[in-house]
């Protein structure tokens, strides 16, 4: 493999990373409290711009990706206390409805206050190091270790412990578990924060990568919602997994051809999946679906 060959895979590996976490979230809300989050995208992006004023205020990288990740947090405890909690138990559609309604509002919001030029947060580290010919950024090395640590963390909290268990069975059948003495609500608020953390981490490394604009979360919650689709609806690690192979097909794919030719060739083949394979590549995790 050339140099060029191997600089490319390690970009899309940087920028899967951030698709990464988003997916991550996306299908933590779906399979913990069973939610379609359509706000998502938008808070990763609204948890970006608030880096970005973190860094107009003095703020270093470091502590204003920290800033956006309290914000993502926050905000999807709003997510979950203004689109899922009062509608849980009306059909699946409003609660997704109302999440599209959040999005809107936040997007709105970051136009009328920051405009809409694209902008960046500071990086977490500048510079890099040369790995022959190819040049490792630390910032994109930093997006690497981040994601794989929430990865690992995800996974094992839901497939080992005690409260991860609990959160499968709440979103499997609430009444059941609630019956059981399981805290239903608790966790499902738990891990829309959690979901919202992952999002305020994505929305600063990929702003800092490819910049931020207010409209930009509509295009990462199609990308979140065609790693759920394609990996299985509700299968966590697989979802994010999908979402490094977006990266890695639109950071190649645009090298080799365009950007544009690569995103209609990704949802092309979405498409097709749909028609010839609609539970995913890894089969359905659960019964709900949209």
């Amino acid at each position: 493999m050339d140099a060029l060959s191997l600089q490319l895979l390690f970009n899309g590996l940087a920028l899967g990373a951030g698709y990464g976490l988003l997916a991550l979230g996306f299908a933590l809300a779906l399979r913990s409290a069973g939610a379609i989050n359509f706000a998502h995208g938008d808070v990763a992006v609204a948890a970006a711009y608030v880096a970005v004023a973190g860094g107009a205020l003095g703020l270093g990288g470091p502590a204003a990706a920290g800033l956006a990740i309290a914000a993502g947090t926050v905000l999807g405890l709003s997510v979950a206390g203004l689109s899922w909690a009062p509608l849980r138990n009306r059909p699946i559609e409003a609660t997704f409805i109302a999440a599209i309604a959040i999005g809107i509002v936040l997007q709105n919001a970051l136009t009328a206050s920051f405009g809409g030029a694209p902008q960046a947060p500071a990086q977490i580290a500048s510079g890099g190091v040369h790995i022959g010919a190819v040049f490792m950024s630390w910032q994109a090395l930093i997006s690497l270790a981040a994601a794989a640590v929430a990865f690992i963390a995800v996974w094992a909290v839901l497939a080992k412990s005690q409260t991860g268990r609990r959160m499968r069975a709440a979103a499997e059948d609430p009444e059941i578990a609630a019956a059981h003495g399981i805290p239903v609500m608790r966790l499902a608020i738990l891990a829309f924060a959690v979901a919202g953390a992952l999002a305020g981490l994505a929305g600063v490394l990929l702003a800092a990568q490819h910049y931020a604009t207010p409209g930009a979360g509509a295009d990462y919650i199609l990308k979140a919602y065609v790693a759920a689709t394609v990996a299985g609806w509700g299968r966590i690690l697989p979802t994010a997994a999908a979402a490094i192979a977006i990266a890695l097909f639109e950071t190649i794919g645009a090298a080799l051809v365009s950007h544009a030719v690569a995103e209609a060739l990704l949802y092309a083949g979405f498409v097709a999946l749909l028609a010839f394979r609609p539970q995913g590549l890894g089969g359905e995790a659960k019964g709900k679906r949209a």
